[in-house]
């Protein structure tokens, strides 16, 4: 006969702690001398695509992915698709099988700053996930650590890796993005460290993006960074996200999304190749 289960379970529940944990440092694992690329969507990878060279194709577990070179750098580019959970998903594949030396993401997002125009790149100096918490009157959301699976508290900021941020900063100067002619008048976007954060969410309500812009202070918002940062952090691979402004952040985004994103994927692609050029051009640390 089948054994009793025990009549007390050994582990309590979980205890919740309010507030807005920040991911200590972890020393990177042992990696590999490539550069994992990751987009959402096609058309925000598409420039990097073709700033390499000695391109091949091929699949992993069945998910296309593209290989070759940027200056010289080993680069492996691989498309999400939209939504944490994918994010989730290829980043640990990828992660896992090519044990890059660090992983940058690239893309579009909502201007949840007003101060932000179409094209501006934001470098991401943190990457966070907005709605992860208790969501209260007035579309307040409580923050808090809950257990994490090493037991730990989960992050929910993830402040980028420093020497990525560095080689960032250091592209910045020598980085120009494209005009913006189709704006009128014409501009020159910005490129700049900044904050990011993500969710589940394509489009929300005033309350939400007032609390938002009120608790963790971002410049733009999509759907992949806060979950992407937060599979490098726990299997210690160096982690950045580069995005562009597209359409600002509001209830229905549809339309303006599909007019703004293709320029502002471009600015993001173009500063990605620069950061990698960057990378390529210092000797990397093993």
């Amino acid at each position: 006969m089948p054994k009793s289960p025990p009549s007390k379970l050994r582990n309590a529940p979980p205890v919740i702690y309010p507030g807005i944990p920040v991911a200590g440092r972890r020393k990177p694992r042992p990696s590999r001398n490539l550069t994992l690329v990751l987009g959402a969507i096609p058309h925000e990878s598409e420039l990097v695509e073709w700033a390499m060279t000695h391109r091949t194709r091929a699949k992993l577990q069945g998910f296309p992915y593209v290989k070759g070179r940027i200056a010289g750098r080993p680069v492996v580019l691989a498309v999400t698709g939209i939504g944490k959970t994918n994010a989730a998903l290829i980043t640990t594949l990828f992660v896992e099988h090519f044990r890059p030396r660090e992983v940058i993401m690239t893309g579009t997002a909502s201007r949840i700053n007003p101060e932000i125009r179409n094209g501006d790149v934001i470098v991401g100096a943190v990457t966070c996930n907005h709605d992860f918490g208790s969501l209260g009157a007035g579309y307040a959301m409580e923050y808090f650590g809950a257990e994490g699976p090493l037991g730990d508290s989960s992050p929910i900021l993830y402040p980028a890796e420093p020497r990525l941020l560095a080689a960032a900063q250091r592209a910045l100067g020598r980085h120009t993005p494209e005009v913006a002619f189709h704006q009128t008048p014409a501009y020159l976007p910005l490129v700049r460290v900044g904050r990011l954060t993500a969710g589940d969410q394509f489009g929300i309500t005033d309350e939400r993006i007032a609390d938002i812009r009120k608790q963790l202070q971002p410049d733009l918002m999509e759907m992949e960074s806060g979950t992407a940062a937060q599979v490098c952090w726990y299997l210690r691979t160096p982690f950045i996200c580069i995005r562009s402004g597209s359409n600002r952040t509001q209830n229905s985004p549809d339309n303006d999304y599909q007019t703004l994103s293709p320029f502002a994927a471009r600015q993001a692609a173009l500063f990605t190749v620069s950061l990698v050029g960057e990378l390529a051009g210092r000797k990397a640390p093993r």
